[in-house]
This record gives structure tokens, sequence and C-alpha cells, in this order.
């Protein structure tokens, strides 16, 4: 007679974890840091190389990934000022 197996140990999945640092859309380095202030009610996005800031209202819904895009979009909306609308209309008029 022989032993009886042995069931396969089944190993928990590692969880993906958010990150809490992301790259900075002005300086391109990975320095960026969101901080929540639950007194105020604020959330305050910033670079600490090149000293990038934005200061949004906390929503306890939101977590930090979603403010930093929130900042990136907001720089990427300061760059482009209002110019891809009027270029889109002036070709619009030509054609």
């Amino acid at each position: 007679m022989g032993r009886r197996r042995r069931g396969r140990r089944i190993r928990p999945r590692p969880r993906r974890r958010l990150p809490e640092i992301f790259q900075c859309p002005k300086c391109g380095e990975e320095t960026v840091s969101v901080s929540v202030n639950k007194e105020i009610g604020t959330v305050k996005v910033m670079c600490s190389k090149c000293g990038l800031s934005y200061e949004f209202e906390q929503n306890p819904y939101l977590h930090p990934v979603d403010y930093y895009s929130k900042f990136v979009d907001k720089f990427e909306e300061e760059i482009m000022g209002g110019s891809s609308v009027e270029s889109e209309e002036i070709s619009v008029g030509k054609a």
C-alpha cells in the first residue's frame, strides 16, 4: 500500500497595488506625490523636483491616482491654452 498523495498547495496571487508616486508631465521625473488633507477637504498634487502643483477639492470616492489624472489633464489644458479648438475651427473654415 502506498502513501496518500498530498494535495497541491494553492498559492494566493499577489494583489496589484495602486502607485503612490507618479511621473511629472513637465519634467518627466517620478517625483509627483498626492497628499490628502481631510480636515480642510483639499488634495494637493505636487512635483518635488520642478515645483509644479495643483490643489483640488476632496471627493471621498476618488483615489490618489484619480487626482493625478486630473493633475495631468489640467497641465495639458494649460499647455494647449485653447489653441486646439481655434485650429480646428480654422481648418474647417478653409475646407
